[in-house]
């Protein structure tokens, strides 16, 4: 059974135990039975979709490739990412008192796991990914967010990386 994946989705895999399939540019996507791909990846071959935005989502991805492909998950990633879910749930309440605007799927995922409150009116920061061209007006309520280039590869070390942004850019501010 051939396999495919791409760059952001490959270390997934590796944490899942996964050995055998072949890491190929979004545009390369064709010539496998299954292609392993972020939910929001077209594709013309049958395909397992993963969400990679927060600790939960990566944590379930995992398990689910564990599943589908009989393997056996590197047990400390997934201590570690246990405990990140923890430390997270721990913080959340405190959050909730900020309002935030947010610009993306894959950042309101986040936003919304640490626990902060979104809204589109009466917000004090708006959230959005270097990736987009938006004029907001009091660019001092402004958080850009690296994605894609702009990351990391190591999937919990992108996502503790955005974690880490977030909360020190929104709590230092309040």
């Amino acid at each position: 059974m051939k396999i495919i994946t791409t760059p952001m989705c490959e270390d997934v895999l590796k944490i899942a135990g996964l050995t055998d399939y072949n890491v190929v540019k979004p545009t390369d996507i064709k010539d496998a039975d299954f292609a392993i791909l972020l939910s929001e990846t077209k594709s013309e071959i049958p395909k397992i979709s993963i969400k990679l935005n927060t600790y939960k989502q990566l944590y379930q991805s995992i398990k689910l490739i564990e599943k589908k492909f009989n393997t056996k998950s590197n047990k400390k990633s997934l201590e570690k990412i246990e405990n990140l879910i923890l430390e997270n749930n721990q913080k959340r309440s405190n959050r909730r008192k900020i309002n935030v605007k947010v610009y993306s799927k894959f950042l309101n995922d986040t936003i919304d796991d640490m626990g902060y409150n979104i809204c589109d009116k009466d917000y004090d920061y708006v959230i959005i990914p270097d990736y987009m061209n938006i004029k907001i007006n009091d660019e001092k309520q402004v958080i850009l967010v690296p994605s894609h280039k702009n990351v990391s590869k190591d999937v919990i070390q992108r996502i503790t990386d955005r974690y880490e942004l977030l909360e020190k850019k929104l709590c230092m501010k309040q």
